[in-house]
């Protein structure tokens, strides 16, 4: 039987239709081939334990050599992988959706993968490990969210053979075996995704792909964000201040920070394109013996938000505004004060003003970094 073939390419195609097509094909039991921004994936829906063993009989896998589940979301791995470190949860939220892979402990009793068949958990876990994917492709993300449950997706080649880079070479190679082929034309990266084990607080890179090592090690970076209003004044002396705390800390150097697992950065929530930080303010660091003046000023944006482990913001205003663009950031968000009080802005005042709020920048900053090292 032919199996069905939706090109997203042509103008012709209809994705509302084609959307409703490819979930049906999965829910029924049968074998889809999808597109990532990495490689095309055959997929089939995790529960359905007839339709792994088809999977597996086409794509030739061998015993101890585990299926990943895709996920529409961060969101519904957390029913599965209960228990997320710190580390985990870092780098989920830094990395997912896109071409990362975490593998993750699903042995608490509360996980939702227990839920699954036995002989489908046999093919997807090695010692209650299991590796969750998240593709970043808008109509692959489109079945999943509609599907609300995990697919098993692995690359569309048989085992042993390269990944395929075009709809031409899976048409050949698999065509006689798929119920529906959704092509995207040859697809953004044309290699896997990078595959990461998260041990607790450790992790290893278990296969390295489209992102390499040394960038998943800055992604585990510990990340703390200033935010004040113009991101001229207050937020980039907490920047320096915190960089400079850090460092005694640990004892490195500024340049060295990164290496130990920390990034320092600051934003404003109405900042204007590069503006340079404030002659008081500069001067102020001056004194703290710290460079100011090659700041420039930015824009608090998503990736700030995604990638940022503690958000400090100087009043209860600028708290309030973030949480009503980014409701999800609750727990990493906090006015730095101890106290929950406002830092007064000393925009427009004199140079001794502008000591005295660094002052207490510097005083509130220990205080938060006593409790979060």
């Amino acid at each position: 039987m032919p199996f069905e073939h939706i090109n997203l390419q042509s103008p012709d195609v209809s994705i509302e239709a084609g959307l409703n097509s490819a979930v049906d094909v999965l829910r029924s039991g049968q074998i889809a081939v999808l597109p990532t921004e990495t490689v095309y994936g055959l997929a089939v829906r995790a529960a359905d334990e007839e339709a792994v063993r088809r999977l597996i009989q086409i794509k030739g896998r061998a015993p101890g050599n585990p299926f990943a589940l895709a996920f529409s979301g961060l969101m519904p791995i957390t029913d599965y992988a209960t228990d997320m470190s710190t580390l985990a949860n870092r780098l989920a939220r830094r990395c997912l959706p896109g071409p990362i892979s975490l593998v993750l402990d699903v042995s608490p009793r509360d996980s939702s993968y227990h839920l699954l068949p036995k002989f489908v958990r046999h093919h997807t876990s090695r010692n209650s490990m299991v590796s969750f994917r998240v593709p970043n492709h808008p109509f692959t993300q489109s079945i999943l969210t509609e599907l609300d449950e995990p697919v098993i997706l692995t690359s569309a080649n048989r085992t042993g053979q390269g990944d395929p880079i075009t709809p031409q070479e899976i048409i050949s190679e698999l065509g006689a075996d798929i119920d529906l082929l959704v092509s995207d034309g040859v697809l953004p990266f044309v290699c896997p995704s990078t595959v990461v084990k998260i041990d607790d607080n450790e992790y290893t890179v278990l296969r390295e792909g489209v992102v390499k090592a040394a960038t998943i090690a800055r992604l585990t970076a510990q990340m703390f964000l200033f935010v004040c209003t113009g991101n001229t004044c207050r937020s980039p002396m907490a920047e320096l201040l915190c960089e400079q705390l850090l460092t005694e800390r640990l004892n490195c150097t500024p340049e060295t920070l990164e290496e130990k697992g920390f990034v320092v950065l600051s934003a404003g929530i109405a900042a204007g394109y590069e503006n340079p930080a404030s002659i008081q303010a500069a001067e102020v660091m001056r004194r703290y013996g710290l460079d100011l003046t090659h700041h420039r000023s930015q824009l608090l944006n998503e990736t700030h938000i995604r990638f940022a482990d503690h958000i400090f913001t100087m009043t209860r205003t600028h708290r309030e505004a973030i949480l009503s663009l980014w409701p999800d950031s609750d727990t990493r968000l906090n006015v730095l004060r101890i106290d929950g009080g406002d830092i007064a802005d000393p925009f427009g005042s004199s140079e001794s003003v502008y000591y005295d709020c660094a002052r207490q920048l510097e005083t509130e900053i220990k205080k938060r970094l006593d409790e979060i090292l």
